[in-house]
């Protein structure tokens, strides 16, 4: 699995920028075929499909690559169809790089159901999961909206993508740095601009439409709770 996940022409707002979607299978196929230098017939069968498939496979990914660093696109990896050798389906990238040992950070005002927003949620219930089981949990005081609109007086509308202004970015930090000893967030909803905050601090968001903490974080440490990107605004 790719560590990074969004790229993009340095100085430009990304609210300026069109972007191109590259999967995790076309990842795959540039990364055997031109990192690797293998031959067609060895990348195909390491991605267990026909060697015409790879190649329509490969020359899709090279052309949104030449595309985006040509035209001064984005490029933002995610989805696909695809399972990890020896393992089951992925369902979100987290599954792939689960931990013995880490710490669950999760959303909410009672202490009981998750936030359905994460900006405005009060509350970080965290859980310290070993070996796949909790081991401890505690109650953090969160940053949300409401704190940040009585410190500037007011509130301020953004245009272009949600959350990734200079100020949005700001906010996003002093939320983060009560949780940056976790590996994991959940939460019901956030922005495009949290989350790829979130990411850079070593945060991994999962948004969920689960309402219960307990159930959701059983299914996280599973590895069978879906992280619904398309819940991202």
């Amino acid at each position: 699995m790719p560590g990074f996940t969004y790229y993009k022409p340095a100085g430009v707002p990304l609210r300026f920028l069109d972007e191109v979607c590259l999967s995790i299978e076309e990842l795959e196929s540039v990364r055997l075929k031109d990192l690797e230098d293998l031959d067609q017939e060895h990348c195909a069968r390491r991605m267990n499909i026909s060697r015409p498939t790879f190649q329509r496979v490969l020359g899709s990914a090279r052309k949104k690559i030449a595309e985006a660093l040509l035209k001064g696109k984005a490029i933002r990896i995610e989805g696909g169809a695809y399972e990890l050798e020896s393992q089951p389906p992925v369902i979100n990238n987290l599954n792939m790089r689960r931990k013995n040992n880490m710490k669950i950070a999760v959303v909410t005002d009672d202490e009981i159901t998750i936030c359905q927003h994460f900006g405005r949620a009060s509350l970080y219930m965290v859980f310290t999961a070993q070996d796949g089981k909790i081991t401890g949990k505690e109650k953090r005081p969160k940053m949300g909206h409401s704190h940040f609109a009585t410190a500037e007086g007011t509130q301020h509308e953004h245009s272009g993508p949600h959350g990734f202004d200079a100020a949005s970015q700001k906010k996003h930090a002093s939320m983060a740095e009560t949780i940056a000893d976790c590996q994991v967030l959940i939460t019901g909803g956030m922005g495009r601009g949290a989350y790829e905050s979130l990411r850079s601090y070593k945060i991994e968001p999962v948004i969920t439409d689960i309402q219960n903490i307990d159930e959701a974080i059983k299914l996280q440490l599973e590895g069978k709770l879906p992280n619904l990107v398309d819940r991202l605004h």
